[in-house]
């Protein structure tokens, strides 16, 4: 006879956390194309280079790998402290605590800096 195991109190405390994770495996079959990024970035970068279409399919599923790996990091922190909102503070937590420590300050200080640019082009549209 199967012994029936009631979940600890640490399982129930993140069961939301837990939800989240289900919904998002049945997301993946939805996944996004960020090679026209790369793309534009390796011309900004390299502009007499180019990428062959596999090499594009690499750099875009490493792209969604590090990606779910912050969106994962971010929402363990936000059930460690028992949080709703997801802020901007988790996000550089769960970089910081995912990439090493050189990159994550460049990965850091390129989003702040991508973000306050993206405030200031809003602001002076709406003026």
């Amino acid at each position: 006879m199967a012994k029936i195991l009631k979940p600890s109190e640490s399982e129930k405390s993140c069961s939301t956390c837990q939800e989240k994770k289900k919904k998002s495996s049945q997301r993946s079959l939805l996944t996004k194309n960020y090679t026209r990024y790369t793309h534009r970035v390796m011309r900004e970068v390299l502009p007499n280079h180019g990428m062959s279409s596999k090499t594009a399919d690499i750099m875009n599923g490493m792209i969604i790998n590090v990606l779910e790996r912050i969106a994962e990091e971010s929402c363990n922190l936000l059930c460690y402290k028992r949080h709703l909102t997801l802020s901007h503070q988790d996000i550089q937590m769960a970089v910081y605590r995912l990439l090493p420590s050189e990159l994550a300050k460049h990965a850091v200080a390129f989003g702040t800096r991508a973000v306050t640019s993206y405030n200031e082009s809003r602001s002076s549209v709406n003026l």
